[in-house]
């Protein structure tokens, strides 16, 4: 089971990645770095809390534990 100080890492370490593939993929649709700038920081805000909340749960659920 992965600790609360494990997940916050692995989430952290992930959304920095995440978001700047955001915050370029946005300016390259759009020709606008505030637009990318803007999409990126919405979707860290969102999708950090989403994937926290998906490892914490994952984390409860016994598939293929016989206990």
């Amino acid at each position: 089971m992965a600790s609360y100080k494990e997940t916050v890492i692995k989430t952290l370490i992930w959304r920095v990645i995440a978001t700047i593939i955001t915050i370029v993929t946005g300016w390259l649709v759009s020709g606008n770095w505030k637009f990318g700038l803007a999409i990126g920081g919405i979707d860290t805000l969102i999708k950090t809390v989403g994937y926290f909340s998906y490892e914490r749960i994952w984390d409860k659920i016994k598939v293929g534990d016989k206990k």
